[in-house]
């Protein structure tokens, strides 16, 4: 499989989302790097770190939007809860031996077709209403940074 690239038009403008973003891609790229070297255990340490890592960008982003007052928040909360249920769901097959390159290969499928979709629709209807935000709200974002990543200049 070909590495997935980040392609500008899937920026929203948003740096520390952005970038958080395109951590998100690199795990699906891990996750094909251990499809291609057959490692079981490299999947399953890229599944729990996507995992993980999923959950503390969605709380970001959710306390992004909060914080902005972005009126349909809890419609786009419903879509993380139902995407982390997901990885959930594949980590959990994992975990009972079920087989690991097919799940990888479902989760880094579904991933990038889920990722690119969400960015485009989902991620981009809140971008006007929290980039309002992130202009005058540094200092709470970087204590948002520290809460949820443990360090307020690591943006992925």
């Amino acid at each position: 499989m070909d590495k997935f690239e980040w392609t500008p038009d899937l920026n929203l403008g948003i740096d520390v989302i952005d970038s958080q973003h395109r951590r998100i891609v690199d795990y699906i790229n891990d996750l094909s790097v251990a499809i291609s070297q057959e490692s079981v255990d490299q999947v399953f340490d890229v599944m729990e770190r996507l995992r993980d890592y999923t959950l503390d960008h969605f709380a970001f982003e959710e306390q992004l939007m909060e914080q902005a007052g972005y009126p349909l928040q809890k419609s786009h909360q419903l879509v993380h809860r139902r995407f982390e249920d997901k990885v959930a769901n594949m980590v959990e097959e994992l975990t009972n031996g079920r087989d690991p390159f097919g799940i990888a290969r479902r989760a880094r499928n579904s991933l990038m077709v889920w990722l690119i979709q969400h960015i485009r629709h989902e991620d981009q209807d809140y971008v006007a209403v929290v980039k309002k935000v992130v202009l005058k709200e540094q200092g709470w974002i970087s204590g948002a940074l520290k809460r949820i990543f443990g360090s307020a200049d690591h943006p992925v």
